[in-house]
């Protein structure tokens, strides 16, 4: 047995292996940060045969390619989209043969994907792929499995802005043809990504390059073309994808091999549109990420007190974020407090975003912005000590705001408060306040971000947000008992006359509090990042579906195209309520296809039934996952508010 095989009859029941040659430039060798989560352990149905250590064996992050990748490969992310079409007994052979900083040449001493251009073999990539691949297959033969060469994915361009679309077309179909031919595979698919559109937009002479690549399923048989995402890129980096920007262009390989198989007579496909993206107010959901941990560092926040920790630049969130949503929780608390958000530097605001009582553990998500030094600021202004934790589930892109349905936030401001307006709300009955046209707040908002708080409230109950004008939804958005104050965050759209509607559906009396952080653009939401928002719909109620999650359980929801979500979701705006919990604990929203993150979305006691908003990005198979850490089973509901296109 050759070293470094893995035996065919191992843990796994994989019989045969569906080979792929990922060649190009840096962005298939791999440069999608950041890497080294749980997310990137090893997936036991995906191989490689390394590009500098030639064994078969497990694929890593980065894989094994010619230069030094430092982050995720595309490849990587293709495979997995792949083998969940495929049988259990199938598995994934990544070759991986690109190198950055290659082009189409014949300069003397340089790497050259020019076919017969090579000033000597160690320069001929072609060539070196060719005997990759042909090794790949053999060692993965030798291990015992049944192997079948399936495609070719490439990614290049940046390292021949100078040539015309004409030349660039040249050289790419000879290379195809030479793969094809020395591969023996006539017909076999050969997919080419998009390069980023801001190095589109902004190099001269790349837009002749991106032209030939979305031109090549017109000119070659069994091609497809994989678009890219905008604004998806590494800090301070117009040439590079980030994580996010490499999966989903991974998943856009996985569409566009599907095209290259059913591409038989070389047909044309839309061309994309070209021009400087725009960024600003976009979001981009990753799963929750702790940030602050004060039980770590830096201790109990004191009485009168803030915290500040650094956002921006950090964990995958870029530093040029202009705002994120994260999930705050207080616990140990030694006595009753609020505690507030904002952006570092800035004055405190006289609102609150999360309320809480001596030694309960409780959590509300926040859309909140950063300060100039990607920053945020938690105070503590009640008169003991307590615990923070922030969790990060999106952010948004700075700038100015343009497109429709892109975020802005604002400094929190109050927008109402019956205790010292119209009095309390009777149960059963509503009140409606301005919200579009108010400060900071344009008269054709779509949507707005609310703080919505109850405090003296007189019976169980719960209240519900909408647009003015529009029917009541019968969802919730803050659940609470007599006596108690709470609050919720609600994305909530805002009715014709700018106005929004907050109902009071308990029994009893309820004074109403909320507070305006954030809106978003009026229009369609077209472009990857911007936000739906709709009135809540029921998406989930394991009281009349499944039953109560068991302790350590999970449950998922398929989102993706369902109930007027789109297939091009990428997160959703959702409101989580737990009820009948058995045990204190609490539950974690993620995309599903991941690992279980180390942070939180709704906190909870025994008994207690309460609601959080949370932003969830939705897995590859089109559903969300909710985990149940607690000791104990509990009712799970789950009612989406709104979704952000990919």
């Amino acid at each position: 047995m050759l070293a470094g095989v893995v035996p065919a009859q191992g843990a796994t029941t994989i019989q045969t292996l569906h080979v792929f040659l990922a060649v190009g430039q840096s962005n298939m060798s791999g440069r999608g940060l950041p890497v080294g989560g749980t997310a990137d352990a090893a997936e036991p149905r995906i191989f490689q045969y390394g590009a500098k250590t030639r064994t078969f064996r497990p694929a890593t992050v980065p894989l094994d390619m010619h230069d030094t990748p430092s982050g995720l490969s595309p490849a990587t992310t293709m495979a997995r989209e792949y083998l969940k079409t495929q049988p259990a007994d199938v598995g994934v052979l990544i070759i991986p043969a690109a190198h950055g900083d290659t082009s189409f040449t014949s300069a003397p001493g340089k790497l050259t994907w020019s076919v017969g251009a090579a000033s000597a073999p160690a320069y001929d990539l072609p060539a070196l792929a060719v005997k990759q691949t042909l090794s790949g297959i053999a060692a993965g033969k030798a291990a015992g499995y049944a192997v079948v060469l399936k495609g070719i994915l490439w990614h290049q361009g940046e390292g021949n802005s100078s040539m015309t679309t004409a030349m660039y077309s040249a050289s790419l179909d000879n290379l195809i043809a030479y793969f094809r031919g020395r591969l023996s595979a006539p017909k076999l698919p050969f997919v080419v990504g998009r390069m980023t559109p801001e190095s589109i937009a902004g190099v001269p002479g790349r837009a002749n390059v991106d032209k030939s690549h979305y031109q090549t399923p017109d000119r070659v048989a069994y091609t497809g073309f994989a678009p890219s995402l905008p604004c998806g890129l590494n800090p301070g980096d117009s040439t590079h994808f980030s994580r996010v920007g490499i999966e989903y262009l991974g998943r856009t390989y996985f569409a566009a091999y599907r095209q290259a198989i059913a591409n038989t007579q070389a047909s044309p496909i839309a061309t994309p549109a070209l021009s400087v993206p725009n960024c600003a107010g976009r979001a981009i959901a990753m799963d929750p990420t702790r940030f602050l941990d004060t039980r770590i560092w830096p201790g109990r926040v004191a009485a009168g007190k803030s915290v500040t920790f650094r956002v921006a630049g950090v964990r995958g969130v870029p530093a040029n974020a202009s705002a994120v949503a994260v999930n705050l929780t207080a616990t140990s608390a030694t006595s009753s407090g609020v505690i507030t958000a904002y952006a570092s530097g800035t004055s405190q605001p006289g609102t609150s975003n999360l309320n809480y009582v001596a030694g309960q553990t409780v959590s509300n998500l926040a859309m909140v912005p950063l300060g100039t030094d990607g920053r945020l600021t938690l105070t503590n202004t009640s008169s003991g000590t307590v615990h923070l934790i922030a969790d990060v589930s999106a952010y948004f892109h700075d700038g100015t705001p343009t497109a429709p349905g892109v975020f802005s936030a604002v400094k929190p401001t109050r927008l109402l408060d019956t205790g010292s307006s119209s009095g309390a709300v009777a149960g059963g009955r509503t009140v409606s306040f301005k919200a579009g046209g108010t400060t900071g707040i344009p008269a054709n908002a779509s949507a707005v971000v609310l703080r919505i708080t109850a405090f003296g409230t007189k019976s169980v109950g719960y209240l519900t947000a909408y647009a003015t004008g529009s029917p009541m939804p019968s969802t919730s958005n803050l659940n609470y008992s007599a006596g108690q104050t709470v609050s919720n965050g609600v994305v909530v759209p805002v009715g014709t006359d700018g106005k929004v509607t907050v109902a009071n559906t308990s029994s009893g009396s309820a004074q109403i509090i909320a507070d305006v952080t954030g809106y978003f653009l009026p229009g369609k939401p077209t472009q990857v990042g911007a936000l739906r928002a709709w009135s809540p719909t029921r998406f989930l109620d394991t009281r009349v579906t499944s039953g109560p999650v068991a302790a350590g359980g999970s449950v998922t929801v398929h989102v993706r195209g369902v109930k007027g979500i789109p297939t091009t979701v990428a997160a959703v705006v959702v409101n989580l309520t737990v009820t009948e919990s058995k045990s204190i604990g609490y539950l974690t929203a993620f995309a599903s296809g991941t690992s279980t993150p180390n942070a939180s979305n709704l906190s909870y006691q025994r008994g207690q039934a309460v609601a959080n908003l949370a932003v969830v990005p939705v897995g590859p198979d089109g559903k969300v996952k909710i985990t149940n850490t607690s000791s104990g089973s509990v009712q799970i509901i789950a009612d989406v508010a709104g979704y952000f296109r990919g």
